[in-house]
């Protein structure tokens, strides 16, 4: 089981607790874009990854025009983005149900635990 830290409240939790809390938070910004397509969700995610892939560009100065540009707190917030838009692109799949996102999510979560040990 993926145990961390959460850095702000330095309280522990499992990765159980971290899905229940992501995925649950999740159905209030469902309810906000349930009219919005699920292929619509998918393309704002890609939008959200493009994004934080320009904040990490931005913060080592990879574009020569620009130079450093963007911080480390900008790229933090921009994967937190990725994430979020993940949650509601899962709640658009699975037609709102939070629970369902949420065990595929967990399930997920713990292959990719076990591959990782190995």
């Amino acid at each position: 089981m993926l145990m961390g830290r959460h850095p702000g409240a330095g309280t522990t939790f499992t990765n159980t607790e971290l899905t229940r809390s992501y995925v649950g938070s999740d159905q209030g910004l469902h309810a906000c874009h349930a009219d919005v397509p699920v292929e619509i969700r998918l393309l704002k995610l890609a939008e959200e990854t493009g994004e934080a892939a320009e904040a990490f560009i931005g913060m080592h100065g990879l574009n020569s025009r620009k130079g450093v540009c963007r911080s480390r707190d900008d790229l933090l917030a921009e994967l937190a983005d990725v994430i979020i838009t993940a949650a509601v692109a899962m709640s658009g799949v699975t037609g709102g149900d939070v629970d369902e996102a949420r065990n595929h999510l967990e399930h997920r979560l713990a292959v990719v635990t076990e591959r990782a040990r190995h």
